[in-house]
């Protein structure tokens, strides 16, 4: 009997294949094929990276919207709910369209066993074909050369940035996982690049013969007092606003919709389409400020020390002279002395946190790694650390420690967001 609703589908999904993980895209390319997704839309745009695929894939889709395009856009993983994965016009998809194409997936695979991200995948391409989007915006999960996605033979692609994650699976050093990340270009294709990336991807993309555009030297972003300011290659400077996402990431998208609108043959962008776009753009758990239990709160997923190093930069710009007492919580291959020796300065209170799910940590062995890492006790410079069994008490612990002028920064895994937005009253 077919699963019924998307829980169960999501459920069915999870059992079909016996591994999360499998590298490789011949299953996934075989399904594609026999659902004709191939090329999901008239132009797609393949977003990998270390860090900022999401707050790129999401200014990216703000900006096409605003440029008159119907886009279908994925992000990963999801914070609270599947739908969060799969975005039409900026909507997340209905349970009862993420239904529909699972059973389509279901019905093509027969014998062929897909893991969980791989039915994702699928589900997300067959719904931008159904729907006929002008475009598809497709959020690497997982490196990039063997991730799902990359069975799709982008028009345009972005890589953020680069730094050292899933080290198991990509490789021990940045070039290694910047080849990796490359995977996702192709000979025909026009590429933006992040800034100082390893130079292993501008190899492989001189080899294939791809056109790059490089932030820092085909185009620029300033970041000023009270605005920032884009320039592209032709000399054009438009000031824009401080919106929820990083403007960096912003300009990534700024470019990369240039290229697209000229595949589409569509309209330049304007001025006060990117403004616009940039003002109303935001993504979850991304540097996102809220108030509750009568203190300030800073969520971010960030995970690695590329990401700790962005959020120690915002911190300084955003609350110069403000406290900062960390709610941190990691999954249990992270590298967690590195993502707190780049926050340990700015910092002035830890409490740990566990996690939850596949990979899950406790706060416990979370400080164990501490200890270890000679940054507790006897170190030179000595954590302040509090250690909470569960979240609602860690969030009860950070409260403690700081007053109404400081500010908390949840971070460190996407689950725990998760855990902080539903332990809030306002929730997401």
């Amino acid at each position: 009997m077919a699963p019924q609703g998307l829980t169960q589908w999501l459920e069915y999904a999870d059992q079909v294949h016996s591994q999360e993980i499998e590298m490789g895209l011949a299953r996934v390319s075989t399904v594609a094929a026999r659902l004709d997704v191939a090329q999901p839309a008239s132009c797609s745009v393949i977003i990998a990276g270390t860090n900022g695929k999401g707050s790129t894939t999401v200014a990216l889709e703000q900006l096409l919207l605003e440029a008159g395009l119907t886009v279908g856009a994925t992000l990963s993983p999801h914070i609270s709910r599947f739908n969060e994965r799969v975005r039409i016009d900026g909507e997340q998809a209905s349970d009862e369209m993420l239904c529909r194409a699972f059973a389509a997936v279901d019905q093509a695979r027969d014998e062929v066993l897909l893991t969980y991200f791989e039915f994702s995948t699928l589900v997300a391409l067959w719904l931008f074909k159904e729907q006929q989007v002008d475009v598809a915006l497709l959020e690497v999960g997982l490196g990039g050369r063997l991730d799902a996605f990359n069975l799709v033979d982008a028009q345009v692609a972005i890589i953020t940035s680069i730094g050292l994650d899933h080290q198991a699976l990509l490789g021990d050093d940045v070039q290694t996982i910047g080849r990796e990340k490359a995977g996702v270009l192709r000979a025909s294709q026009q590429a933006v690049f992040g800034e100082a990336l390893p130079g292993s991807i501008a190899e492989i993309a001189t080899s294939l013969g791809t056109q790059t555009f490089t932030l820092g030297q085909d185009f620029w972003c300033q970041q000023k007092a009270q605005h920032w300011q884009y320039q592209s290659a032709s000399g054009t400077t438009w000031a824009l606003p401080y919106g929820s996402l990083a403007p960096t990431n912003c300009a990534l998208a700024i470019q990369a919709c240039a290229l697209v609108l000229e595949q589409c043959q569509a309209r330049s962008l304007t001025q006060a389409q990117a403004h616009q776009a940039i003002s109303k753009a935001w993504l979850p758990g991304r540097l996102q400020p809220m108030a509750a239990f009568g203190r300030d709160w800073l969520l971010d997923v960030g995970h690695n020390p590329l990401a700790a190093s962005f959020i120690l930069r915002l911190l300084r710009q955003r609350y110069p002279t403000r406290r900062v007492v960390a709610l941190f919580g990691q999954l249990s291959d992270k590298d967690s002395p590195a993502v707190v020796r780049q926050l340990r300065d700015r910092v002035a209170c830890w409490v740990l946190v566990p996690t939850q799910g596949l990979r899950a940590q406790s706060s416990a062995r979370l400080l164990d790694k501490l200890e270890t890492a000679g940054m507790v006790g006897g170190a030179d410079r000595p954590l302040q650390i509090a250690v909470a069994d569960n979240f609602s008490d860690g969030v009860a612990m950070a409260r403690q420690r700081c007053g109404p002028r400081d500010v908390i920064l949840a971070f460190g895994a996407f689950n725990v967001v998760e855990q902080a937005l539903q332990t809030f009253p306002q929730g997401l």
